[in-house]
């Protein structure tokens, strides 16, 4: 296991669009889901469940941990990168438009009947933007 460089790093966010959101329960348990994620300037963003509990997590400590990783198919070469960072849900309705925009880059995908959907209220948003302040990267 080596630690990875930044531009190794900075290749495997860009070049992945899956990621773990890890965040802790009110009760201080762990709790992680996956998802698509986009790249939203210097921030990475998710559009995901509002009412889930990633949500609730996040509103009761912002704090969170994003892993992406890539293995190949024989497991002899794999990469992880962690990012550390807080995570808010964005309740204004051009950025949620645009966080819809910018899944459909990633994922070839028109998302415009959806994006009618949400409103700019906390319990309909589902954009996840999250402030990274610290990666770390680990490969074989």
């Amino acid at each position: 296991m080596r630690k990875m460089t930044e531009t190794e790093i900075n290749e495997l966010v860009k070049n992945s669009n899956w990621a773990t959101i890890c965040t802790v329960t009110p009760d201080g348990l762990p709790y992680a889901i996956e998802a698509t994620y986009f790249i939203d300037g210097k921030y990475i963003g998710f559009m995901i469940n509002p009412r889930g509990r990633t949500m609730q997590n996040l509103k009761h400590n912002p704090n969170l941990i994003l892993k992406i990783t890539q293995a190949s198919g024989d497991l002899s070469k794999w990469a992880g990168v962690s990012l550390f960072g807080t995570g808010q849900n964005i309740t204004d309705s051009d950025a949620i438009r645009k966080g819809w925009e910018l899944l459909g880059e990633v994922m070839n995908t028109d998302y415009t009947t959806v994006t009618e959907k949400c409103n700019n209220t906390e319990q309909r948003s589902p954009y996840l933007k999250c402030t990274i302040s610290q990666i770390t990267g680990r490969s074989s």
